[in-house]
């Protein structure tokens, strides 16, 4: 699932030449708490309500705190699975989108990755999504593997993020009847499960309850 398929271009960008008072009734208008800057179509940052309301004049062009811009974004070619730790990190709605050359595409939203999550096969089948801090020199893949295997569990896929001066994070989509016995086996073995929500067919209510858990995953 490429981000590229899930593009929206519903919400406006701003541009470095825009004020501080132009860029707050923007994302008034638009419903946002914060909007990508985008500078001859190459994505520059991103500027929240909070930034510009702090500012002394509303005349303030963008290109004059660019200190206060925030440099979260995802490219076109990179799996939807992997904005999850993103949208989490960040507490962004909307999540810039461009090519490998920075070129401005599109924005991610929040909402349609939940409706994606909870709506496709993430609900098809038991199992779940998990994320360990993972230290390269210390961890094994191969040893989650094998520690998923033995609890009768398949690796649908996983993704490797990384962090500027922290762990990377390994990010796994796991099918599993036997998912908190799972979570347990990893934990025993020493790998610190940060976040898991789990899945599958269950009653409506029990699935409504996962649904919440979900939303409380991607909104801690």
């Amino acid at each position: 699932m490429m981000i590229l398929s899930y593009l929206s271009f519903d919400y406006p960008t701003l541009s470095l030449q825009d004020t501080v008072q132009k860029a707050l009734h923007t994302l008034n208008k638009s419903k946002q708490s914060s909007l990508a800057v985008v500078d001859s179509k190459l994505f520059v940052g991103n500027i929240d309500q909070n930034s510009l309301q702090k500012m002394s004049s509303p005349q303030i062009k963008l290109a004059e705190i660019q200190s206060e811009f925030s440099h979260w974004k995802m490219e076109t070619e990179e799996d939807l699975l992997a904005s999850i730790p993103i949208f989490d990190k960040s507490g962004l709605q909307l999540l810039a989108i461009t090519n490998e050359d920075n070129k401005w595409q599109g924005y991610l939203s929040l909402e349609t990755l939940q409706k994606e999550l909870f709506l496709t096969g993430f609900n098809n089948d038991n199992g779940g999504i998990i994320r360990i801090p993972f230290h390269i020199q210390r961890d094994s893949f191969s040893q989650i593997a094998r520690i998923i295997e033995e609890e009768k569990g398949l690796i649908v896929r996983s993704y490797l993020k990384t962090k500027d001066q922290a762990l990377p994070e390994m990010i796994i989509q796991v099918q599993c009847d036997r998912f908190a016995t799972l979570i347990q086996s990893l934990e025993r073995h020493g790998f610190i499960v940060e976040k898991a929500f789990m899945f599958g067919r269950q009653t409506q209510e029990e699935e409504a309850q996962r649904f919440d858990l979900l939303m409380k995953y991607l909104n801690p």
